[in-house]
């Protein structure tokens, strides 16, 4: 984002600012994930088939101090990215739209580019829906959780398969976020294929002229 919108600052953004930077957001990733293990505790209940069953839940002093780390974690891993991800792929989207080549115009040659653009800004724009359906569905899963809005009912045989399915199809969603963007990347921008068989040492015929414009 610095180095498309603000080229000539991006200079400043060296190695160890992102080393800094990357160990910042593992240390709170740490901070945040180990509240778990000083308000968590197994509980026991019993299943549709009268079997006792344990669930990891959060055990909190008081209702106030739960609902705020729920939609503290909330603000911090869902809507916040959300909002940044929006704000800076639009803006980045805008940016190159806006964006025309120095000189006399050519008809072809920016038809060309108009193309191109566009398929980065649907790149983009792809990224972004991904992510919201990839968190989306967890986030509500456990806010329904921590504010225990039952909606199913587990000591039914159905509601409790209805339960784990829920519960293992919204983590892994979550999950899959984490590889998703590449598979993405892959699809729709030809320089991400390029650079890959570059790293590769893979030699990659290409019948079209490659974008200039690097969106990542």
């Amino acid at each position: 984002y610095i180095a498309i919108m603000y080229p000539l600052s991006s200079s400043r953004f060296t190695k160890e600012y992102g080393i800094i930077t990357i160990t910042s957001i593992w240390i709170l990733g740490i901070l945040l994930s180990s509240v778990h293990s000083v308000h968590s505790k197994a509980e026991e209940f019993s299943g549709h088939d009268n079997e006792t069953y344990y669930d990891c839940r959060e055990v909190w002093p008081d209702a106030f101090s739960e609902r705020f780390y729920t939609m503290a974690i909330f603000v911090i891993t869902f809507a916040f990215p959300m909002c940044v991800l929006c704000f800076t792929y639009a803006s980045i989207g805008w940016k190159m739209l806006r964006h025309t080549s120095p000189g006399n115009a050519d008809i072809v040659r920016d038809e060309v580019q108009l193309v191109q653009k566009m398929k980065v800004v649907k790149m983009l724009a792809t990224v972004v829906v991904l992510f919201a359906i990839c968190w989306l569905p967890l986030q509500i899963f456990l806010i329904l959780h921590w504010f225990r809005i039952e909606f199913t009912d587990i000591e039914t045989e159905f509601g409790f398969r209805v339960y784990m399915i829920t519960f293992f199809v919204c983590h892994w969603l979550a999950m899959a976020n984490s590889c998703v963007n590449p598979i993405v990347y892959c699809f729709m921008s030809e320089n991400f294929r390029v650079n890959m068989a570059q790293l590769f040492h893979c030699r990659m015929r290409r019948n079209e002229a490659i974008s200039p414009f690097h969106p990542l």
